[in-house]
């Protein structure tokens, strides 16, 4: 068996927290399945939001927290600096036999670390696209070239990597191949991987803690329209908004219950466009903000409601990720309305497992919304054959099996050994590689650059190659 540290974002399912984003869910389920198989895991965790300087990282070990058999926690203070150095210490203590990272933030940290470890990097959704929605939403680009920063470190330096779809894991060989990994020494290699999210982690509550809404908040008889979790820069609040009014015009019992909301230290202001909507709405006694409430009560209020709403924008962030709460949703029976962009969702509409909708017409959703009020037999029936496809096609053995077999062998990637088959912790040539394309490619770009930012994006970049 192997000596794993996991590395990620927190908070995990475990935590006694309010709030779980992708990033806790993904690195839990990794790890908890890898203890299962009896490796020992060091989880690695800093929090949501907690990725600025603080000052800390010694060559102190931090506090350790045993969370179940074969895993251990260790809470950081995430560091651009000293975080490597933190690693670096964990590493002397434990003596690991690989590192498995997830999230940009801690895939670049893992690459910085200089350790002689194999590397699986996870990255659940695609950073690019995530940071063009960002920028939309707050109107600036300013972030668009750390994310290079971030990310090109980690394509050079991992070994294997997955993805949480398959129209991402194309995306990122593309993007491998921009970082020179797909060479002579890796061909024949699958270095990328799809790892559908298909944690059970909601499921581990069981019938968790009452939260009573029909008869208390609402009539027991009201038609529960349900969204859960944070309103993310994706989040099609426009036509939710619309959509939802006009069913409320033609379904007089019907009710919006609402969990979570504005995502601090990402993006408040979609959450914060709609709830001013609904604020003006004639409407607004009938929506219902509940804010972010404890994880073990959402089972219940997955189970009291008739419907649950995912509303996307178009965007490639759509398109190249995946929504966890979808999953949730059809684990506790819960009918769902959604647009159809990622591969999860092409997949259930393919199979007449939820109820699509088309993006942006909020006429579409106020009919689904209408006709799934009036057939609960039907939603129902269409509800249980989406779990027990799920049940099936998701099963946690099967979609984990390439990160099984690797940790149970964990292994370098070509370019990261020498004719011997000792690993290098750098792949031959590749930054020779980077310096002459930089140099040669980038230069005239950044004389014809519009925008200021590029130009010093490129210019950052070239100085880092050269170093």
């Amino acid at each position: 068996m192997s000596n794993l540290l996991v590395l990620g974002v927190g908070p995990l399912p475990v935590d006694a927290s309010d709030r779980l984003y992708a990033p806790g869910l993904r690195t839990w389920h990794f790890a908890e399945v890898l203890a299962s198989r009896h490796h020992s895991v060091v989880i690695g965790l800093i929090n949501f939001g907690d990725f600025g300087a603080a000052g800390s990282g010694s060559g102190d070990l931090p506090r350790r927290e045993e969370a179940g058999e074969n895993i251990t926690i260790v809470r950081l203070k995430y560091d651009p600096v000293k975080i490597a150095e933190s690693l670096a210490t964990l590493h002397r203590w434990a003596r690991f036999d690989a590192i498995i990272a997830t999230t940009d933030i801690m895939n670049h940290a893992a690459a910085r670390v200089g350790l002689p470890l194999p590397m699986w990097l996870d990255y659940n959704g695609d950073p690019f696209a995530e940071k063009q929605m960002q920028a939309c939403v707050h109107g600036s680009d300013a972030s668009l070239r750390e994310q290079w920063h971030l990310l090109l470190p980690a394509l050079v330096r991992g070994d294997r990597f997955s993805t949480a779809g398959d129209s991402q894991k194309n995306a990122l060989i593309g993007q491998l191949a921009f970082a020179g990994r797909l060479n002579q020494h890796t061909a024949g290699e699958e270095l990328v991987h799809t790892i559908v999210p298909c944690s059970r982690a909601m499921m581990a509550h069981g019938v968790g803690t009452p939260y009573s809404v029909k008869s208390r908040l609402i009539p027991a008889q009201a038609f529960m329209v349900l969204w859960s979790g944070g309103y993310n820069t994706w989040a099609d609040v426009d036509t939710l908004f619309a959509g939802v009014t006009a069913a409320m015009d033609r379904i007089p019992e019907m009710c919006y219950i609402s969990t979570g909301g504005g995502i601090s230290g990402h993006n408040t202001a979609t959450f914060d466009r709609f709830s001013a909507a609904v604020s003006a709405s004639r409407y607004a006694h009938r929506f219902h903000f509940l804010g972010w409430v404890p994880t073990e009560s959402l089972p219940s209020l997955y189970r009291q409601a008739d419907a649950a709403i995912n509303l996307d924008v178009l965007s490639y962030e759509g398109e190249l990720g995946h929504r966890n709460r979808i999953i949730d949703w059809i684990l506790f029976g819960t009918p769902v309305v959604s647009t159809v962009l990622c591969d999860l969702t092409r997949r259930l509409a393919e199979r007449n497992l939820i109820w699509p909708v088309e993006i942006g017409n909020a006429q579409h959703l106020a009919d689904t919304l209408a006709h799934i009020a009036t057939h609960p037999d039907e939603a129902r029936r269409r509800a249980q054959a989406a779990r027990e496809y799920l049940n099936g096609a998701l099963a946690e053995s099967q979609v984990l099996s390439p990160l099984l077999s690797w940790a149970a062998s964990p292994c370098f990637a070509g370019d990261h050994k020498d004719p011997a088959g000792s690993p290098r912790l750098e792949p031959t040539g590749l930054q020779r590689l980077h310096t002459d394309l930089l140099a040669d490619r980038i230069a005239p770009v950044r004389k014809t650059a519009r925008h200021s930012f590029l130009g010093r994006a490129l210019d950052r970049i070239l100085r880092r190659a050269k170093r």
